[in-house]
């Protein structure tokens, strides 16, 4: 299993060490923040392939800020970039060919790595070029694939079977490559070598049988000495037409996601496949719900058997796979692993129905609102006070329930992130807000509620701060029982009536007219800072 990987120059990764579980990583961060690159970079090292890199385009792994930097200065050779990537393996194993030194630790530990550097071969080369042009060298650089034993492995001569894996990128899985790889991995699941051989060398025997008959049977012309004929001397023949097919339907033809979930259900299948690692890029794409849910079950049901790297954006993945898995990547690539977030936490968000958790732990700054009533309205408080959307200002607001603030607390403050909470009083300040938050309140953390304990919950503040407005314009003859009753029964009909009166542009019915409550624009204005 990998234990960690440690990226130099590669990709959007200057400098980066990144350790595992040894069952299930769920890497999640925003767009580019280089959650595909760490399943790039493992699985390139595993594959020891050159002509992976080439399909890619070997400068596409450099770091380009690196590169631009080395371009503006001396342009030394001896200061050229290089590109590491190293794979730390589990030190239980006892395998001579992947044990050594040849690591950037300098210590005895298993593992492979991959190195992209200037070829010396070419040094005189290169520095004329880095003398006459302003190219970067890239057609000059070497690759070796090596392990820490300092011996060269590559995609034919691979250490120790243990490493195998599986890589699926739901954005590529429609390509004739990927529906390849899955139809091979299918039949090679199914079948032992030996079967495979014997398959094969039948299937040519009958092609072989079939090609003689072209001219006798069917009297196909000859063109001068030249004959048509079945290439009958591929290794793989048989593999090489072979297609899966399901109620009657081919593969090519399945829905993409039909094509991503049989795909990924048959990477985590334990008796079909020999990989012990699987690499999941974006799983979700195209899955609908239930389909989602199948597929998170398959994913939990593989247990301790296979060692997974799912890069995600689902809130579904990531809270009901365990948070304790979950490896934030920020856009300033600083990595926080949650696996010090407490356990019933983790529970919990993998239990709650429609939880917000991922859409918490990506945002910036954060608004925790208690229920739909305060959600429908805040932004446009928010617009109101400081003039443009929340969003513009990096605030997320998200709703979730007055019992989970502590929950999504927790997280934030594993991630140092800056929390405004608007909540309810409850009829008590001191003992609901002052005490029952005393330990989550920082410089970053801050919990909003009115200090007045009759102003007990949210439609009540927004009921005496407005008395004659709501009146006004709320009250209906078949509110027997008043407006107040109406808001606190009709929580969130009440505040998108409410909404709808204060973005009329009618100065009767505008939020100039409005009296927001104070613990609101405090709340507004500490986030906004």
């Amino acid at each position: 299993m990998i234990k960690s990987v440690k990226l130099h120059n590669f990709k959007k990764f200057k400098d980066i060490t990144i350790d595992f579980q040894k069952n299930r990583n769920i890497l999640i961060g925003e767009n580019g923040v280089g959650k595909s690159s760490i399943l790039l970079a493992i699985s390139t090292v595993l594959s020891g392939s050159f002509s992976m890199i080439e399909k890619i385009g070997l400068q596409k792994l450099f770091n380009i800020e690196v590169v631009e930097k080395y371009m503006k200065g001396s342009k030394k050779y001896e200061d050229l970039p290089f590109v590491e990537v190293e794979v730390f393996l589990d030190d239980t194993i006892d395998n001579f060919d992947i044990n050594g030194k040849n690591n950037s630790l300098g210590r005895e530990l298993n593992g492979l790595k991959m190195v992209i550097h200037p070829n010396d071969e070419y040094s005189d080369v290169i520095r004329e070029s880095l003398e006459q042009t302003n190219i970067f060298p890239f057609e000059y650089y070497s690759i070796d694939f090596r392990t820490f034993a300092d011996k060269q492995y590559n995609s034919y001569r691979k250490y120790a079977n243990y490493i195998s894996y599986s890589y699926l990128d739901s954005s590529k899985v429609n390509s004739s490559f990927a529906m390849k790889d899955y139809i091979n991995r299918v039949y090679e699941g199914k079948t032992d070598r030996a079967t495979r051989f014997k398959i094969n060398n039948s299937y040519r025997d009958s092609a072989q049988k079939f090609s003689d008959k072209l001219y006798s049977e069917f009297s196909l012309p000859k063109i001068n000495d030249l004959k048509i004929k079945l290439n009958t001397s591929q290794g793989n023949m048989f593999q090489e037409h072979i297609t899966v097919e399901k109620a009657g339907v081919q593969i090519e033809n399945f829905g993409q996601g039909e094509k991503i979930f049989i795909n990924t259900d048959f990477l985590l299948s334990n008796n079909s496949n020999k990989n012990d690692i699987v690499l999941i890029e974006e799983p979700e794409n195209h899955l609908s719900h239930v389909n989602m849910h199948k597929l998170i079950d398959k994913i939990i049901a593989t247990g301790i058997q296979k060692q997974t790297f799912i890069a995600t954006h689902s809130n579904m993945i990531t809270s009901r796979l365990d948070l304790q898995n979950a490896i934030f990547i920020s856009e300033d690539s600083k990595v926080t692993k949650l696996h010090d977030l407490k356990a019933d936490t983790a529970k919990f968000f993998e239990k709650a129905p429609d939880n917000n958790v991922l859409n918490f732990i990506l945002a910036k700054k954060v608004i925790l609102v208690e229920g739909d009533a305060e959600y429908i309205l805040l932004n446009e408080f928010f617009k109101y006070l400081v003039g443009e959307e929340s969003y513009k200002k990096d605030i997320t607001i998200i709703s979730c329930g007055g019992k989970t603030f502590k929950r999504y607390l927790e997280i934030a403050i594993l991630l140092n992130k800056k929390v405004a909470v608007i909540t309810d009083n409850d009829h008590n300040y001191d003992i609901n807000i002052e005490k029952s938050y005393a330990d989550y309140q920082n410089d970053r953390i801050q919990v909003f509620a009115d200090e007045d304990n009759s102003n007990h919950t949210f439609e009540v503040c927004l009921y005496n701060n407005n008395f004659e407005y709501i009146e006004a314009h709320i009250a209906k003859p078949q509110m027997s029982n008043g407006v107040l009753n109406y808001m606190l029964n009709n929580k969130a009909e009440a505040a998108f009536r409410l909404l709808c009166l204060l973005v009329e542009e009618s100065q009767d019915y505008s939020i100039n007219h409005f009296n927001i409550p104070e613990y609101i624009k405090a709340a507004i204005g500490w986030i906004s800072e």
